[in-house]
């Protein structure tokens, strides 16, 4: 008979576990001593706690244990069991997948609101960035949801703040020609993105302070800019997102923060 410091050492299960399983009965003790209440184990007992430390390793609760060393004889018995163990782990992974891209796409958009913007309209070089895309045609209400379909997407690979590249050279109510993009660090591969490398430009830009809705004086101090200078623009137009509304909390429109990009040709 091995005390319970002996039977622990050998099984190299705690002490405070074996008393546990005692108490739900599913690796009782050969022997309890009247007096002392010492736990004694005896030498097949060694087997039976090898097989509750491996069920244990397979995810199964103690209460499931316990019905598996009640009803189950051997391996073949407990299939299955396992094959419903497995079908539970991997509902659970999926939900924390999804977790961890919400999480992510949180602390993305957080880190986003605390970088500083430049006023004013200024001309910039835009580098060479690899994307992922997601192009439609539909509303400009669209693109909040859009956003967060893309950065689900590339989760930890995000390597900047989302944006939208808009084709139309015309504003449209209906129909309008727009790709999502979110800057990642590593090509990803998604169904319906398109990742690829966002050739860079020269870009005149300004910074917008308040709701989308009020975006057409900023857009034309942008185009009065370069019609000033002279400058020639394309297409498509960017929008950069530097304080938008957040995906727990929506915030003060008059707050939002949006970078305007005309490329120049």
């Amino acid at each position: 008979m091995l005390s319970i410091g002996e039977f622990s050492r050998v099984t190299q299960i705690t002490i405070k576990a074996l008393r546990l399983y005692h108490e739900k009965g599913i690796l009782v003790p050969d022997a309890v001593g009247d007096s002392s209440g010492y736990r004694y184990y005896g030498p097949q007992a060694v087997e039976r706690a090898l097989t509750v430390k491996r069920l244990k390793e397979m995810g199964f609760t103690l209460d499931e244990i316990r019905e598996i060393l009640e009803e189950c004889k051997d391996d073949g018995e407990i299939v299955a069991r396992v094959e419903r163990k497995l079908a539970e782990i991997e509902k659970s992974l999926r939900q924390y997948h999804d977790m961890e891209k919400t999480l992510a796409l949180f602390l993305e958009s957080a880190e986003a609101r605390r970088m500083k913007v430049v006023p004013g309209v200024v001309i910039e070089d835009l580098p060479d960035r690899m994307i992922c895309g997601l192009r439609f045609q539909g509303k400009y209400q669209e693109v909040g949801a859009k956003i967060g379909v893309v950065f689900r997407a590339c989760a930890r690979a995000v390597a900047g703040r989302p944006f939208s590249l808009y084709y139309d050279g015309e504003f449209k109510e209906e129909g309008a020609d727009i790709e999502i993009c979110v800057p990642v660090k590593k090509k990803i591969t998604a169904e319906g993105i398109d990742c690829r490398t966002l050739a860079g430009s020269q870009a005149a830009t300004i910074v917008h302070r308040g709701p989308y809705s009020a975006l057409g004086p900023s857009y034309q101090k942008l185009f009065e800019f370069c019609a000033d200078k002279g400058l020639r623009t394309g297409l498509p137009i960017r929008e950069e997102y530097i304080k938008a509304p957040g995906f727990i909390f929506r915030g003060n429109p008059k707050n939002y923060l949006t970078k305007l990009m005309v490329v120049l040709s």
